[in-house]
């Protein structure tokens, strides 16, 4: 993770702790320390995400924090390639967003079609927190973003263009 995505973790939760409204927007939590060290490089990418930010709720986003990621992983079981090709990181609008282990990728999986499309991909995890968590591509992906409280908080900060 980079140290530019670090300082705006720290500033949007920072934010968010002194608004009286912000565990409305969303909410940000402590990072944590991963016991299990894994070698598999896409749950290290995830740990290490963890240890800067132990799961969070960006608006529509939700992504998973350690405790609960084991809980998840039997989702992934009728998904094409199963575990052995997915981890199972959080939700968009309550579409799972997983890792693809082989392309160290995020994808939305859209449970009515039952498979992963390419054109679903979100990038790499540290994009997908640029663009879209902490980005304008927020709201290509939520419906009516501009309505929307993270994408408010977004705004107010200067995060995205005010339009």
């Amino acid at each position: 993770m980079t140290e530019q995505l670090k300082l705006i973790i720290q500033s949007v939760k920072t934010e968010l702790d002194k608004d009286p409204n912000g565990i409305i927007a969303g909410k940000i939590n402590e990072g944590t320390t991963i016991k299990e060290k894994n070698s598999d490089p896409a749950l290290q990418i995830y740990y290490d995400f963890l240890s800067e930010c132990n799961g969070a709720r960006f608006g529509a986003i939700d992504l998973f924090g350690a405790e609960i990621l084991e809980k998840y992983q039997f989702m992934v079981s009728d998904i094409p390639g199963g575990d052995e090709r997915w981890f199972y990181i959080g939700q968009i609008l309550y579409e799972p967003v997983l890792i693809n282990k082989n392309d160290l990728k995020l994808y939305l999986f859209y449970r009515e079609t039952e498979d992963v499309d390419p054109a679903d991909c979100l990038g790499y995890l540290d994009d997908f927190l640029m663009n879209y968590v902490f980005g304008a591509k927020y709201a290509d992906i939520i419906p009516d973003a501009d309505n929307d409280e993270w994408y408010q908080l977004l705004k107010k900060l200067n995060m995205v263009e005010c339009g």
